[in-house]
């Protein structure tokens, strides 16, 4: 790894993003976005963001005490629109997706799993374009147990084909 670019200096605001997840929220060609999520629930989307920038900052949520309660993001084309999807895991096991974001706002919240027990133990989760239809929609997740799986072809509204690529204790 080469060409090491500081974007922003030790000790800046930056130590208050809890969670951050590159996608394409923008109508553009590349996955060139970020999404953060702050320490005080608030809710930013940094559009063209590149070597040195971060582009143009837009605030999606102001802080709120509902987003402290997310666990978990990641950006995915799960829909098939022009603008991603953002995929939250919530505290209680909830997973929504929000269809379409962009930089006027959350797209519509669309529920894909009710609140569970199981999705509590989702410790690190990832989406990409791993299987041949070309899209953004796999959904990889690690669990606490070490388990990883594969939802390959995840729609905005249910999981995909699972397809477990690491077994518990291995």
């Amino acid at each position: 790894m080469t060409g090491e670019v500081q974007m922003a200096p030790s000790g800046s605001i930056w130590k208050n993003a809890i969670q951050i997840s590159a996608g394409q929220f923008h109508n553009g060609k590349y996955a060139t976005d970020l999404m953060v999520r702050w320490v005080d629930g608030e809710l930013t989307l940094y559009t063209y963001v590149g070597a040195g920038t971060f582009g143009t900052e837009n605030r999606l949520m102001a802080p709120n005490d509902i987003w402290k309660n997310a666990t978990l993001l990641t950006s995915g084309n799960f829909s098939g629109k022009a603008n991603w999807d953002v995929l939250v895991r919530w505290v209680d096991g909830e997973l929504d997706t929000y269809v379409a974001t962009s930089t006027a706002g959350l797209g519509a919240e669309s529920r894909m799993r009710d609140p569970n027990d199981l999705w509590k133990h989702d410790l690190v989760m990832t989406a990409g374009n791993y299987t041949p239809n070309s899209f953004n929609d796999d959904l990889i997740v690690r669990w606490s147990d070490g388990e990883t799986t594969l939802y390959a072809d995840t729609a905005y509204t249910s999981l995909g084909t699972e397809n477990t690529l690491v077994y518990p204790g291995t």
